[in-house]
């Protein structure tokens, strides 16, 4: 029953034993010190005072109660009981058996208890806050709450107890506007005299609650007021880790870097093992851009704590700002190792993998992804773009097919325009031309300005020399969109070719030409030599195959084309086929 009290039986005799033996004005003492009460004998009223010969019995009790306390709580409890009636100003003791009663229900007794060890110890702030919250929480009587909340802010006017107590009545009472005065009101009294830190402290905490109670968190003009307490606290707190870790964490947590670093770095004086805090130190300084500072603290806290998931991925996010995307992604692995359940960072991993070149790299943790996280349809989506960049266009086509499965049945809002023209460029690649042109038609009707899309279908249809009339609309439909894409361009001239309409392929050709100066394409120069041959004007036609056969992804058809009008063969022009006309795709 009176659990707390329990102490080794050797223990008690030994106490029991070291009192008898002190002689009765020692014993008066130990007694006072044993309940820990919260005024010394010479505070309290002559009236009051009791002999020695009560509290030897009164210590005695408190010995047998240790004693039997595990055995036997009901007597333990008894013991105590009666020690308190032989020494009834003992704080420490009237509490513990108000909590013994409070956990039996018995409200009446606990308060019984308190109040009158309240009447012989008038001055005791605790007293009166424990009173005043069993009025709170046990019986809803603010009244008589916020009474006793006020006597114990008369005891301890430096104190923050009474305060928060207070403040948690006017609260619970719906008086929130007395809940705000009351801050204004403890701030004035604390001044620039109050040097108790954890003053300072709570009060700023009290001063966020009411933030969030009014939803002005975000408000940096009135939180200052918080911010304001909060710097008071680290300033006379510097020796206090309690109270220094309560700033810093409101200094980091509302973005004021230059506090949190000025406090972080006081606090590990006293606690340099801190990691948690350490790593806050790193962050500040990274955000205040001290990058250099900010790499020496976390190699200080990941050799200290190998396991800091915080430390490694923050570390790489430096990493990566200056261009080091090796080192990053070595940061970012060691955080995957330690936390493997954010698919996000198994794609920065995969993107940092194809930065530094080691695609391979990148498949295999893609693989490992997706083994783990099996309904997501981001991961076999960039799967299959990474495999196409390695031009494994079979395998690439299967993930993005798994993609859309995934997608239509866990996350349907991943089907977007983009999605479908991307699997549409991957399975046209794949050969499966088919199933290209629905994606490509899917993408469309989703978005019809989708000029990417639009140009793709239209020269897909020209290559193969169907529905050239649609394909014609389409292309024209992306070059409204960007009139001076050389792509487009291109895909129109080719598609007025396939028509035979070669005056009318010349212009976009051309034009395609000069606007691809700076970079010039194969296919374009290639296009405009056979729309060339076929106006008979051979000679130009071979100075555009020549360019198109000395630029990079030139067509194995070239040199025959080349061989053929240098031995004044007919014309053979048509047989090119294109890739680059297709600036969306890899």
């Amino acid at each position: 029953m009176f659990a707390r009290f329990r102490l080794r039986p050797v223990a008690a005799w030994s106490l029991y034993a070291v009192a008898l033996s002190l002689g009765p004005y020692a014993l008066s003492a130990l007694t006072t010190d044993a309940g820990g009460g919260e005024s010394s004998l010479k505070a309290r009223p002559a009236v009051l005072e009791e002999s020695a010969d009560r509290r030897a019995e009164s210590m005695a009790r408190v010995a047998t109660g240790m004693i039997v306390a595990e055995n036997d709580p009901d007597e333990s409890f008894r013991n105590y009981r009666r020690a308190l009636d032989l020494d009834p100003s003992n704080v420490s003791l009237s509490q513990e058996i108000a909590r013994v009663h409070l956990q039996h229900e018995e409200v009446p007794e606990a308060l019984a208890v308190l109040k009158d060890a309240l009447k012989l110890n008038p001055k005791s702030a605790s007293l009166a806050l424990r009173i005043a919250g069993i009025y709170v929480v046990s019986l809803r009587k603010f009244e008589p709450a916020e009474r006793y909340a006020r006597q114990a802010l008369e005891a301890d006017p430096d104190g923050i107890e009474p305060y928060q107590m207070l403040y948690s009545i006017y609260r619970a009472d719906g008086r929130p506007a007395e809940a705000a005065s009351l801050l204004q009101e403890a701030a004035r009294r604390g001044g620039n005299k109050n040097e108790n830190a954890a003053f300072w402290a709570g009060l700023g905490d009290l001063s966020v609650r009411q933030l969030v109670m009014d939803g002005h968190l975000r408000d940096a003009s009135k939180a200052s007021v918080a911010l304001g307490h909060y710097r008071k606290a680290a300033e006379v707190g510097r020796q206090d880790p309690a109270v220094l870790l309560r700033a810093l964490n409101f200094f980091f947590a509302g973005n004021h870097f230059a506090d949190a670093v000025s406090t972080a770095h006081r606090l590990l004086v006293l606690q340099p093992s801190d990691a948690q805090s350490r790593e806050k130190l790193a962050l500040a300084l990274a955000s205040l851009g001290r990058e250099d500072e900010a790499e020496a603290e976390f190699e200080a806290v990941t050799a200290e704590n190998p396991t800091s998931l915080l430390a490694y991925r923050a570390h790489g996010e430096i990493l990566l700002r200056r261009g080091d995307p090796a080192g990053a992604l070595e940061k970012f692995e060691k955080a995957l190792l330690l936390h493997d359940e954010d698919p996000r960072l198994y794609l920065e991993i995969v993107d940092l993998c194809v930065r530094t070149e080691d695609p391979e790299r990148a498949t295999r943790w893609l693989s490992r992804a997706r083994e783990k996280f099996t309904h997501l349809p981001e991961l076999p989506f960039y799967e299959g773009q990474l495999l196409g960049h390695l031009k494994r266009w079979r395998e690439a086509n299967n993930a993005m097919d798994v993609s859309a499965d995934l997608a239509a049945c866990y996350q349907p809002s991943f089907l977007t325009a983009d999605f479908y023209f991307q699997h549409g460029v991957v399975a046209e690649r794949a050969g499966a031309r088919e199933a290209a042109v629905r994606h490509f038609l899917s993408c469309i009707e989703m978005d019809g300005e989708h000029s990417a899309a639009l140009n793709y279908l239209g020269y897909l249809w020209t290559e193969q020399g169907e529905n050239l009339a649609d394909a014609e609309k389409f292309i024209r439909r992306a070059l409204a969109i960007e009139p001076d894409n050389p792509a487009y361009l291109d895909s129109l001239g080719w598609v007025l070719y396939q028509q035979g309409r070669y005056h009318e392929a010349l212009d976009p050709l051309q034009r395609a030409s000069q606007l691809a100066a700076s970079e010039p394409d194969s296919t374009i120069e290639e296009h405009l030599g056979d729309v060339l041959d076929k106006l008979g004007r051979r000679n130009e036609a071979v100075k555009a195959w020549e360019k198109a056969l000395a630029l990079e992804n030139a067509s194995a058809e070239l040199p025959a084309k080349l061989r053929a009008a240098r031995a004044g063969a007919p014309s053979t022009a048509g047989a090119a086929k294109a890739g680059s006309a297709h600036p969306d795709f890899p």
